[in-house]
């Protein structure tokens, strides 16, 4: 063999050598790699040619007594991004701004930081335009140069409600992910929202879809509707009046409650200034604010009947019984209370019928504070009425041992003692129900996916017997409807329908202390709790208005009284329920402003 094929040979056999060794290491790091990292790059694979995408369920629709939508849900077309399919983040944004009509520069950041989580989908743009959903799909379609690659359509369920503003306090919101965070959105959130599912798929270079993955899909489970007391008509006319009322005295809130003394059922929950659910994040949380449940206030005059009523029952009065009312000034050791008018001799039903605080001091002294602090709770007051929302003040009763010869004075005339609009009007409700104090009920059912009633709360939740039936009949017929006929309540007067109510005017108490005594200067809720008809009482309702101007009015009796009347007046109109007795039985009252505002 000569020289030259013996180096031919040498050089074939040493590169056959290095071959069969670079196999052999590729061999080797190859089995190396399946060994240690073959499941995490199996995985990675996958995540590169398999997609996930949430599949929402829908809300379930809140319903009024009758079956009218308060809060309903529709889909809507929002745009996501896959940030390892997208090479140039601010190429995308700016091609995906121009045609969904939103700046790129928050497009490109949530970009920027779900690539820097190395996460794989990030919502762009929620709840856009139809027509531009639309066009972003066709364009994508169309171009070949990538700068829409990993961009996409998801259909989301976006909470609607329909009436606006009406029984907005109630309903609450929900977030832009569907989750309840106020109202009956938040409290019921877990039986509305359902549970979301999961489809499984293969994808494309692009990111697209190819074919589904059925054994991973799991579908959606839609949220179940739900049933409120709440009637929308009552609550459209309950919430038109309060406005009426709180815009033409001025006043800086008001709220109104009304409620079926029978059943605990909540008909309608007004609160002024109203707010839109639609446009719940816009609305400062001091407008969002639910005072019917959240606000607790002295509520003076209001107060009163209930101490009558456990003074009846006690026996330390009775119907008829003179009291003596020191013309208008009453002093014990230090303190002297004062009657709006100096009255001598009144009996039990003028004192309150009049509102005297020198009559019902003198009850208080003769019941004491024992006596007086069972009757405070015997009607729910310092503690949660239970009503299925959340934020509710127990209100403020203050332990006995802290009571003192103040107290006995004080309590009787609704003062040193703190309670919301709905504890007044369920109270309200017990002595209009023979004395039963029930659970405000505001949730009547749930509806599941089969479209069966489930949950259904039909029989009355009872808290407590108040007092007996026969004193509750006694201050209804005999007291309260003497206040409306001839007391200080009777601008609240609906001929024909027998309407029976106590007036309230109570300082505002002063949130923090220093300055001259424990309350504001010409800061006043004028408030009047009501109801009809006396013989057989269907309605009860509470109107409470905060700080009106009182060069307008604010007297209970002129600013509340009135719209308790229309309330009544329009809730028997809508009900179709004829008078109980002659309706021109008593002449009617001058009107103002919509209202009757003569004075007291």
């Amino acid at each position: 063999m000569s020289k030259k094929n013996s180096i031919r040979v040498i050089f074939i056999e040493c590169m056959f050598a290095f071959l069969l060794l670079a196999m052999l290491a590729l061999a080797g790091r190859l089995t190396y790699i399946q060994l240690k990292k073959g499941e995490q790059l199996g995985i990675r694979a996958d995540s590169q040619q398999q997609g996930y995408q949430r599949q929402v369920a829908v809300r379930g629709t809140i319903y009024d007594r009758r079956g009218r939508i308060l809060a309903g849900t529709h889909i809507v077309p929002s745009v996501y991004g896959d940030p390892v399919m997208i090479y140039d983040n601010m190429a995308t944004a700016e091609s995906v701004s121009a045609i969904i009509s939103e700046p790129p520069r928050p497009i490109f950041e949530k970009l920027e930081q779900a690539a820097a989580k190395k996460s794989r989908f990030v919502f762009l743009a929620r709840g856009v335009d139809v027509e531009a959903a639309d066009s972003l799909m066709t364009i994508r379609r169309k171009r070949g140069n990538g700068l829409f690659d990993g961009i996409g359509i998801q259909y989301e369920p976006k909470r609607t409600y329909t009436t606006g503003t009406v029984a907005g306090h109630v309903l609450g919101a929900v977030n832009i992910d569907g989750e309840g965070i106020e109202g009956i959105e938040l409290y019921y959130d877990k039986v509305l929202r359902g549970k979301d599912g999961r489809e499984a798929f293969i994808r494309d270079a692009a990111g697209r879809k190819i074919w589904l993955i059925k054994d991973q899909c799991r579908p959606p489970v839609d949220g179940k509707h739900i049933i409120l007391s709440i009637d929308r008509v009552i609550q459209q006319f309950t919430q038109r009046i309060l406005g009426q009322t709180c815009e033409y005295y001025k006043a800086e809130s008001g709220t109104a409650v009304v409620m079926d003394p029978k059943t605990g059922d909540i008909l309608a929950m007004a609160v002024w200034p109203e707010v839109d659910p639609n446009a719940f994040g816009n609305t400062a949380a001091e407008i969002r604010r639910n005072r019917a449940i959240t606000d607790p206030f002295e509520p003076g005059s209001i107060f009163k009947p209930f101490i009558a009523a456990h003074a009846l029952q006690d026996g330390v009065t009775q119907l008829g019984e003179s009291i003596y009312c020191h013309n208008g000034a009453y002093t014990v050791g230090r303190r002297t209370l004062h009657d709006a008018h100096g009255y001598g001799y009144l009996t039990f039903q003028e004192v309150v019928s009049k509102s005297s605080n020198i009559g019902m001091a003198i009850l208080g002294q003769r019941m004491g504070n024992g006596k007086l602090y069972e009757a405070v709770r015997a009607f729910g007051f310092g503690q949660r009425s239970g009503v299925d929302l959340r934020g509710e003040a127990p209100g403020i009763v203050l332990p006995l041992k802290r009571w003192t010869d103040y107290s006995t004075m004080s309590i009787p005339m609704g003062q040193e003692i703190a309670c919301t609009s709905l504890q007044l009007a369920n109270a309200f409700a017990a002595l209009a129900n023979e004395g039963q104090l029930l659970k405000p009920r505001i949730f009547r059912g749930a509806i599941d996916e089969n479209g069966l009633l489930i949950d259904e709360r039909i029989e009355p939740e009872l808290i407590n017997q108040a007092v007996t039936p026969e004193i509750a009949r006694t201050m209804v017929l005999d007291v309260l409807r003497l206040t409306v006929t001839s007391g200080t309540g009777k601008r609240a007067d609906v001929p024909g329908y027998q309407v029976f109510g106590k007036t309230g005017t109570a300082q505002i108490a002063k949130s923090t202390g220093g300055g001259k005594g424990h309350y504001e200067e010409n800061a006043y809720v004028g408030s009047f709790l009501g109801g009809a008809p006396a013989s057989d009482p269907q309605i009860v309702v509470s109107v409470n208005i905060r700080r009106p101007n009182r060069r307008i009015g604010y007297y209970g009796g002129t600013v509340a009284a009135p719209a308790v009347k229309e309330i009544i007046r329009a809730y028997f109109e809508y009900m179709h329920i004829p008078p109980f007795e002659d309706p021109n039985e008593k002449e009617e009252v001058k009107n103002v402003g919509g209202f009757d505002t003569t004075a007291e």
